[in-house]
């Protein structure tokens, strides 16, 4: 599995009053992630939408487990990789550490999603083009 590393510092703002990260800034980072991971094969979020003509890669499922708290000033190192491709959807697994310790097991299902042909406003799940999955060095389906 193609992995990547993408770093986030802590900021005051993305604490608690218990002072530890508040748990949806986790989500927020693991799309940020998300991201980095396209971009470290050569797939730009917004040239990806262009390419293609996707409306998205929008969720379909997402989950967290909360290992040990972080909280401001951390440095904090989200590891990303596609874990699991099918026609239409795939896995990504996050891994979450804060100064060697893990802190955070996140994953997210994404379905490649275009625009409705009866209606704009929907999406519906279209199939992942072939080179989209090759980029991660995913074997064919």
């Amino acid at each position: 599995m193609k992995t990547n590393i993408h770093r986030v510092r802590v900021g005051w703002g993305d604490c608690d009053p218990a002072k530890i990260v508040y748990y949806p800034n986790y989500y927020r980072w693991f799309d940020d992630a998300t991201h980095a991971l396209f971009r470290s094969v050569g797939l730009d979020i917004g040239a990806l939408y262009a390419q293609y003509d996707i409306a998205g890669m929008p969720l379909m499922e997402s989950s967290a487990r909360y290992l040990s708290p972080s909280a401001f000033g951390d440095i904090l190192e989200i590891e990303s990789g596609v874990s699991s491709w099918q026609r239409k959807a795939f896995v990504i697994s996050h891994t979450v550490t804060n100064n060697g310790r893990p802190a955070v097991q996140g994953s997210e299902t994404r379905f490649w999603g275009l625009r409705h042909p009866d209606d704009p406003s929907r999406l519906k799940a279209g199939e992942i083009p072939a080179e989209i999955r090759r980029r991660f060095g995913a074997a064919e389906l």
